[in-house]
């Protein structure tokens, strides 16, 4: 669904924009990290697309592989254990020498309300949002800083202002996420920057089905773009080209900021 009355120019992408760079994405099997993967890669990035979901990694480098550009690898990792990030980073970096760009997607969101509550779901919930993306940050960091350049962007939500019942661990690990960027981005150091990436409800095939009832109507989505200043709905093009300007060179004076990608359904 197009916005009504809007008349947006084509959008250009260049395809030696991420040459020579290698682009570590995690969550990259389906969704916004398919779609981001395959957006570095046709602009010349080697992109190392991180999942559980071998099959659809598959299918996603194989489409990369058809389209031509860049090139794209995967490994397998569960980015929520600490001695699988730290044999990935170590292998991505033995392999091509370094990391310029390190996305992290991977989210596991339940809708459990907090009454009943089970702590194996919150330390879940916690573990492949929050504790991933230290375990990532701190494998990464140092090779980043010992080239003087990296982008380290992680994934945050529009939920932390605009709450769901049932998502209080998963808006807990979002916000955790938020202020441990900032923080990292203190610490970074010269030419490596730390941001965030805040999507708004992204109609993703997996987001879509969820969220259908039972007369096949999507409340949620029709409620939201009664929010949004940008009256569509969002599409994973739209947080991977987010992204990809947050990933680039010419970002370098920005970092510890939030990109709220949410149709303006919030403000900071």
């Amino acid at each position: 669904m197009e916005e009504a009355g809007a008349n947006i120019p084509p959008i250009k992408v260049y395809p030696d924009k991420y040459a020579g760079q290698i682009v570590v994405i995690d969550g990259a099997a389906q969704g916004i990290g398919e779609m981001t993967s395959k957006l570095f890669a046709s602009q010349g990035a080697t992109v190392v697309m991180v999942d559980i979901q071998e099959d659809k990694l598959k299918r996603v480098k194989s489409a990369i592989d058809t389209a031509g550009g860049g090139r794209a690898e995967y490994r397998i990792c569960n980015v929520g254990s600490d001695t699988e990030v730290n044999a990935l980073i170590e292998d991505v970096v033995g392999t091509y020498g370094k990391i310029d760009v390190l996305i992290h997607y991977a989210a596991v969101y339940p809708f459990i309300p907090l009454l009943g509550h089970s702590t194996e779901d919150y330390r879940r919930i916690m573990n492949v949002n929050m504790d991933a993306a230290f375990f990532l940050a701190r494998a990464v960091l140092p090779h980043m800083q010992k080239a003087g350049y990296g982008r380290i962007i992680n994934t945050s939500s529009g939920t932390l202002q605009l709450p769901d019942r049932g998502l209080s661990i998963y808006v807990a690990a979002k916000s955790a996420i938020l202020g441990f960027t900032r923080s990292l981005a203190v610490e970074a150091g010269p030419g490596v920057t730390a941001n965030i990436i805040l999507p708004g409800l992204i109609r993703t095939e997996a987001v879509w089905n969820n969220h259908v009832q039972p007369d096949g109507s999507h409340r949620l989505f029709d409620m939201l773009i009664q929010k949004q200043c940008v009256k569509r709905h969002g599409r994973p093009e739209d947080i991977a080209h987010t992204v990809n300007f947050i990933a680039s060179p010419e970002a370098q004076f920005i970092t510890g900021q939030i990109f709220d990608c949410g149709g303006g359904a919030t403000f900071h």
